[in-house]
């Protein structure tokens, strides 16, 4: 999974702006949904991602979606967006 957190974080640096998975999905194609996944989980654990919802950009799948917003630098614990 390190090897997957790396790419999902180099894919954050590159492109310098919030991601969703769909987006991340479009990016690392050499990872599948589960890795990129666990790697989002493991970063948001670490505080190097915060999410909040918002609503799905396409008009198929779910109405709300998670978007990730990457930070350099660890967020303090009482600054974490959700749960």
């Amino acid at each position: 999974m390190a090897n997957a957190a790396k790419k999902v974080r180099v894919a954050f640096v590159e492109c310098q702006e919030p991601l969703t998975i769909h987006k991340l999905r479009g990016l690392l194609p050499d990872l599948r949904a589960n890795e990129i996944s666990m790697a989002l989980a493991y970063l948001k654990n670490q505080r190097y991602l915060t999410r909040e919802q918002i609503n799905n950009p396409h008009d198929k799948g779910r109405k709300f979606v998670w978007i990730y917003r990457y930070h350099a630098e660890r967020v303090a614990k009482d600054a974490h967006a959700t749960p």
